[in-house]
C-alpha cells in the first residue's frame, strides 16, 4: 500500500542519516519521552527533526542533538522546514 510504501521510505532515510558514531540509546530516550509525554497530557506528541533529513536545500541527521518533541499539530504545522532562525 502507499502508507506502507512511504513509513519504509522515511526508515530508510532515516537509516542513511544516522552516523555509526551515534549513541542509540539516546535516540531512544528521546522516542521515550514522547511517548511518555503523549501519555501524560492525552495529546500526541512527535520527535522532530530540527533540520529535516530531506529538503531540496540541505539534508539534516538523525542525531540526538537534531532532535524535538512537538505535539502532533505543530509538527504537521512545521512541515519540511529548516529552523525560523535561518530563514
Amino acid at each position: 500500500s502507499r502508507i506502507a510504501a512511504l513509513a519504509a521510505m522515511r526508515r530508510s532515510r532515516k537509516l542513511a542519516a544516522t552516523p555509526g558514531w551515534v549513541n542509540r540509546a539516546e535516540l531512544a530516550q528521546a522516542y521515550a519521552e514522547s511517548d511518555f509525554i503523549s501519555w501524560a497530557t492525552g495529546k500526541k506528541h512527535n520527535v522532530d527533526h530540527i533540520w529535516p533529513l530531506v529538503n531540496s536545500q540541505f539534508c539534516g541527521l538523525h542525531v540526538p542533538w537534531n532532535l524535538q518533541i512537538l505535539t502532533a499539530t505543530e509538527n504537521s504545522k512545521k512541515g519540511n522546514k529548516r529552523p525560523s532562525a535561518y530563514r
